[in-house]
């Protein structure tokens, strides 16, 4: 069996670029930055990724959020 060959990748060191400005990113389709302390939401599917959707924008905007299993569906609240 042959021995598979990497090649090495050389990197060009810079000064002076400039950071470009961070995007706006896109649209948020549920309300986590209206949300006040206490404000919930109700969500009709028990969808995971509603549920990470809400920890990651706490996690990167000092809020927390926590939710609960509510008639075919999920709540979550604010919390902080």
């Amino acid at each position: 069996m042959k021995a598979q060959q990497t090649s090495k990748q050389e990197f060009t060191i810079e000064a002076g670029i400039p950071i470009p400005r961070v995007s706006p990113g896109r649209h948020c389709k549920y309300p986590w930055a209206s949300m006040k302390v206490g404000d919930s939401i109700f969500v009709d599917t028990v969808n995971v990724s509603t549920l990470v959707c809400a920890l990651s924008y706490g996690k990167s905007h000092s809020m927390k959020f926590v939710s609960r299993v509510e008639n075919k569906g999920r709540r979550i609240w604010r919390i902080e």
